[in-house]
């Protein structure tokens, strides 16, 4: 019995490598190097558990395979937890197991079940993460059952049962330090999102009216220049670049005073349909100038809870962005619908799309995928959404084209 146990906090120790290496390797920006190592930690510790098992006598021995394979399967992705399935696999081969036979149709069984359920995994709470883990290994524990029965080892129950006991804290623990390890790093971020905003907003408040006054008597003068009749056509140009820099200098400015505007927490019904026809066709000539065809289906009686300025500054900048997105022209859809008690919006456009790396940035302060764009824009309309009790996602694909799926409560 004391080996028994032994072998348990071994393997137990085993375990507790691959959340400790998570645990490291989240420090460092995600990729396929920390994914690597993390693949490589796994496979390790699932050697090491397949290479020393909990014997338990007459031939028995358990051993803690299918957590390595559930963890790299769901933290990692499907690609990795084959590649973990796999290594069981060849192990055996090489150990000349007898049940080859029996752990292929067992993985070959659980791994659709892992897809079936991997969205579910991936959007879920820390709770139904765990709920998922705990119903998986309560399959693997009855089919272990099954097998002690009618191997006639049913005297060793007891061990199969504090082996599984061990096997549940286990999973349950590794999944927990993995989960509460990506809140705190998402909390982290936010803390220092947050820092950042506080910092923009001061120097707004400070600095814009300030630099607004001067640019304003820069601008009139540069007209009044402009409208001169003996400039040269070369002169002329840079007069007209000057100009639309001041402008856009403005801009800027005018992202920076909405960052330091206090903000407005008065919220009333509005027609969503309204503002989204309202919005589609203030936007309608700047999408004829960039050869952009605007397309719109938009439902009526869409009623949600809001602002309707800052609602209207939400969907002009994205509407905006997504134009700017295809500089040859293109399509760009607007479409507004009910669904489940949730106004649905979607926004997609045919441009350059956005890599997965750079959606994951959009949003913080001065970063934008423009090269002349400072990322207030959609920072301050991604906070406005969220004030709404709103949600977001962003779907993308690099030259192909760019989805803003936008849900708020009805």
């Amino acid at each position: 019995m004391k080996d028994f146990v032994a072998d348990l906090f071994f393997h137990f120790f085993i375990m507790m490598m691959i959340p400790f290496i998570n645990i490291i390797l989240s420090r460092y920006k995600k990729g396929l190097k920390t994914n690597s190592i993390f693949l490589l930690t796994i496979l390790f510790s699932l050697i090491l558990s397949m290479s020393f098992p909990v014997k338990v006598g007459d031939g028995i021995a358990f051993d803690l395979k299918f957590i390595p394979v559930f963890i790299s399967f769901f933290y990692i992705g499907p690609i990795a937890g084959g590649i973990t399935v796999v290594a069981i696999l060849g192990v055996n081969i090489l150990e000349e197991h007898m049940e080859l036979l029996v752990l292929f149709i067992n993985y070959l069984i659980i791994t659709p079940l892992f897809g079936f359920v991997y969205k579910c995994y991936q959007i879920g709470n820390p709770w139904k993460k765990l709920c998922i883990g705990i119903a998986f290994y309560l399959l693997i524990t009855g089919s272990r059952t099954i097998a002690l029965i009618q191997s006639g080892h049913s005297n060793d129950f007891v061990y199969l049962f504090s082996f599984s006991i061990v096997s549940f804290l286990t999973l349950a623990i590794i999944i927990y330090l993995i989960e509460m390890n990506k809140l705190q790093i998402a909390m982290l971020e936010q803390l220092q999102n947050a820092d950042k905003l506080n910092a923009v907003s001061q120097l707004a408040a400070s600095v814009a009216h300030e630099i607004r006054n001067p640019m304003t008597t820069i601008r009139g003068f540069l007209q009044i220049l402009k409208d001169e009749d003996n400039l040269t056509s070369k002169q002329g140009m840079f007069l007209s670049i000057s100009l639309d820099e001041l402008d856009r200098t403005q801009n800027i400015i005018g992202d920076f005073l909405s960052l330091a505007r206090p903000t407005n927490n008065y919220f009333e019904s509005i027609s969503l349909s309204q503002t989204l026809v309202d919005v589609a066709q203030f936007m309608h000539p700047f999408a004829v100038m960039s050869n952009v065809n605007l397309i719109t289906n938009i439902e009526g009686n869409l009623v949600i809870n809001g602002n309707t300025n800052e609602c209207k500054q939400v969907f002009i900048n994205l509407i905006k962005n997504a134009i700017e997105a295809m500089p040859s022209g293109g399509n760009l859809e607007l479409f507004a619908y009910k669904e489940n008690e949730n106004a649905i919006i979607n926004i997609t456009d045919e441009g350059i799309g956005i890599d997965p790396i750079q959606i994951k940035q959009l949003g913080q302060p001065y970063y934008s995928t423009k090269t002349k764009g400072t990322g207030l824009g959609l920072m301050i309309s991604f906070d406005i959404i969220k004030r709404m009790n709103g949600d977001y996602k962003i779907i993308s694909k690099v030259n192909v084209g760019t989805t803003f799926h936008l849900s708020f409560p009805m």
